[in-house]
């Protein structure tokens, strides 16, 4: 069943994951491609993901981004649709992004000051964000972590999706997606 809205799973890090969300409807896949970042994923490993899914939007996640030559190497190696940095990156870092962005502000109020907005595709927040802290400049992504905050979230109207943790792997090709899975049947369309 396709899901009633916006779904990013983060720090996707196994082919296993990647299929599993795909085959329940998420919208966009995020990967972390950064060298050094934590859940970091090396460009082999990636294509040889990238090769088994299909649907999704793939989101380069660019935490710890600090030069012209990541960039092009993450475009280059990664093909992504989508960058995601948090907002101090984006204010180094944002005139040399090419692609639509999602942008992590940690504190809601400091999206009033982004000088160059157009590349702005998506707002990203914190769970304890509420509707009376967002500006409405953007579609505002909301990560949250358990069903219950996802049930008080959908409740409160104002977010467009939400962004989930990917699980992580217990051992090698053996992961628990008890959690991930309960949320995502929940925003399953009726």
């Amino acid at each position: 069943m396709p899901l009633r809205t916006i779904v990013k799973v983060s720090h996707i890090s196994n082919l296993s994951d990647a299929r599993y969300c795909a085959g329940m409807g998420v919208e966009m896949l995020g990967f972390r491609v950064i060298p050094g970042a934590e859940n970091y994923m090396s460009p082999e490993v990636f294509q040889d993901i990238r090769g088994w899914i299909s649907g999704p939007k793939i989101i380069a996640e660019l935490y710890g981004l600090t030069s012209q030559e990541q960039i092009d190497t993450v475009i280059r190696t990664y093909a992504p649709d989508f960058f995601e940095l948090n907002y101090t990156e984006y204010r180094t870092c944002g005139h040399l992004l090419t692609l639509p962005c999602i942008v992590y502000f940690p504190l809601v109020a400091e999206s009033v000051s982004v000088k160059d907005e157009r590349k702005i595709s998506h707002i990203l927040v914190d769970e304890q964000t509420t509707c009376k802290d967002i500006p409405a400049t953007r579609p505002v992504l909301i990560n949250v972590t358990s069903e219950k905050k996802l049930n008080e979230k959908l409740a409160e109207g104002c977010f467009r999706g939400f962004v989930l943790e990917g699980p992580k792997e217990l051992r090698p090709g053996v992961t628990n997606y008890d959690q991930l899975g309960g949320i995502l049947e929940a925003l399953e369309e009726d």
